[in-house]
């Protein structure tokens, strides 16, 4: 049995069924921009646009949204051969080697010497002072999607279309027997109260449509019935000169006609509760097959400096790209004492070589990622110039042209309407000596740290959405992860 979907998901996205799948992202891309909360937009909505995106750029499930589009429509759905891949196939299997790497000759702040990592300068950080560590953080975050959809209460519009119907069939059931009318089928309406709290629960939960669907024109055609046997017995009544009970059974007659309004009243009225729960249980459902899992009380994917020896780009110096990570890294677990955080270190880029690592950390809470990648330089003051390069001591190219910016931005196109992006270049100095970061010029969204800045710049940012966890997009960042 193919799922019910609560609406014409390409028309959420406004596409058309035929759409390539480079429209389709692109639509929603800038879908999601328009409806994101953070940027204005309506949470419901971003709900609605989200699950669409989930479900058309999955092969299966657009399939079945297709299939019951067709059912819906009368109209089969339009073959397409550029379909989209899925996740797991927009990478290539990892089964086989890793191919050669050409020797890594970097020259990192200007120096190819490689020190000894016992001597290098561990970072002393005091996270005790910032304000975010001290904030009293709840112990759970809270999940989403959640294992299960979470049953809201009811809100007006329901209650002033379904509140009547159940009174007025609780209202007949009483009557025949408080007023005596008692007919042969009495048993019937009864059945049709049961039949109505039935397929009213359903809908309710957005659970097995279908079914309800079923019980719901039961019980109208069950009501409607009701109404006729009615009236019948009110006019035999009369024709055989017994018009005793007549107006009972005539108002009977009407208060079941009555009725069957009021079931039609009620259906319209759940409809946007009912749509409203399918999208957010096809939203758990593919979390629960796809994203860690809800109860999952791991906090870290990966270990710092795990990939940089081999999965490092040409021309990096491997080693001192692994001191760095080894030497930041550990400064992140700080980070844990806010409780939606979540880290996973050595990413590669979206759509680049699943072999090469570029990002050395990514730090998520809620719907915000930091992205963050580690230098380990000569002590000194670092900073921009005019041109966007970063400078050691303002002498210009005494660093190598920096790419990390760019590799952010490269992120904000993938997820930025997802999630807030931001990037952090972490500097490290690798012996003693006077060493500090100059930010009085900055890229666009990305800052030079040093690991205390950039452990109090993130803390402060994250910390806005410190109690949440988004699975969905946890799992598009580990899909991002290097594995070593």
């Amino acid at each position: 049995m193919s799922p019910d979907f609560p609406e014409n998901l390409y028309e959420v996205l406004g596409v058309e069924p035929d759409v390539s799948d480079a429209e389709l992202r692109r639509a929603g891309r800038a879908r999601q921009r328009e409806t994101h909360p953070d940027l204005g937009g309506d949470a419901q909505q971003f709900t609605r646009v989200r699950l669409a995106v989930e479900v058309l750029t999955n092969p299966r499930r657009r399939a079945e949204h297709d299939a019951w589009l067709a059912q819906l429509t009368g109209v089969a759905p339009v073959r397409r051969d550029h379909g989209v891949r899925l996740r797991q196939q927009q990478r290539a299997s990892r089964a086989r080697p890793a191919p050669p790497r050409p020797a890594a000759h970097s020259t990192a702040a200007g120096t190819d010497e490689v020190p000894t990592f016992e001597r290098l300068p561990k970072p002393k950080v005091d996270v005790r002072r910032m304000g975010w560590y001290r904030t009293a953080w709840h112990p759970h975050p809270e999940v989403w999607p959640p294992a299960r959809p979470i049953v809201h209460g009811p809100r007006l519009r329901e209650l002033l279309t379904v509140l009547p119907f159940v009174l007025c069939t609780i209202g007949v059931c009483i009557a025949q027997s408080v007023f005596g009318l008692v007919v042969p089928w009495w048993i019937a309406s009864y059945v049709l109260l049961v039949l109505s709290f039935v397929w009213i629960s359903l809908r309710w939960v957005g659970a097995r449509l279908q079914l309800a669907r079923i019980l719901f024109w039961a019980n109208i055609a069950g009501i409607a019935l009701d109404a006729a046997g009615a009236f019948l017995i009110a006019m035999f009544r009369i024709f055989e000169g017994a018009p005793e009970g007549v107006p009972f059974y005539v108002a009977r007659g009407v208060l079941s006609l009555v009725g069957v309004l009021l079931a039609l009243l009620a259906s319209w009225g759940l409809d946007p509760r009912t749509k409203r729960m399918v999208r957010e249980r096809m939203l758990c459902d593919i979390a629960n097959e796809t994203a860690p899992a809800v109860d999952s009380e791991q906090r870290q994917w990966g270990t710092p400096g795990e990939v940089a020896l081999q999965h490092s780009l040409a021309g990096v110096n491997p080693i001192r790209r692994q001191y760095a990570e080894q030497l930041i890294g550990p400064t992140l677990e700080a980070l844990e004492r806010i409780p939606g955080v979540r880290i996973v270190h050595g990413l590669r880029l979206p759509d680049g070589d699943e072999y090469i690592s570029t990002i050395s950390h990514a730090v998520l809470c809620g719907r915000r990622l930091a992205l963050i990648d580690d230098r380990l330089w000569h002590p000194g003051t670092y900073g921009l110039d005019t041109r966007g390069h970063v400078v050691r001591g303002g002498e210009p190219g005494s660093v190598p042209l920096e790419e990390f910016p760019h590799r952010v931005t490269r992120f904000r196109e993938t997820f930025a309407e997802v999630a807030q992006v931001r990037g952090w270049l972490t500097i490290t100095p690798d012996g003693p000596g006077a060493f500090a970061v100059d930010n009085s010029r900055t890229w666009q969204h990305v800052r030079l740290a040093s690991p205390e800045s950039m452990l109090r710049e993130i803390g402060e940012w994250l910390s806005a959405e410190g109690e949440h966890v988004d699975r969905l997009l946890l799992r598009d960042v580990l899909e991002l992860r290097v594995d070593a």
